[in-house]
């Protein structure tokens, strides 16, 4: 299965894509989210064996961030 999710957001430095997944890493103002959205995300697709790709740059017009969740079958 694949998932692809896009936005038009303004685009992520290598150094903030570096730190996505991370707990509590939010690039939001104080009270504007917990950081754990994109931390949740991961583990859940990694305890499936499965993987998440990211795409974005800083400044390169609208932002295309696309995950792909690979998740193993769980039915035969």
């Amino acid at each position: 299965m694949v998932l692809e999710v896009n936005d038009t957001g303004e685009g992520m430095d290598a150094e903030t894509k570096a730190r996505i997944f991370e707990p509590f890493f939010t690039t939001k103002g104080p009270g504007k989210g917990t950081g754990l959205g994109l931390a949740t995300v991961f583990g859940i697709v990694k305890q499936s064996h499965g993987g998440i790709v990211v795409e974005s740059e800083r400044g390169q017009g609208p932002r295309s961030e696309s995950f792909s969740l690979a998740v193993k079958s769980l039915w035969k």
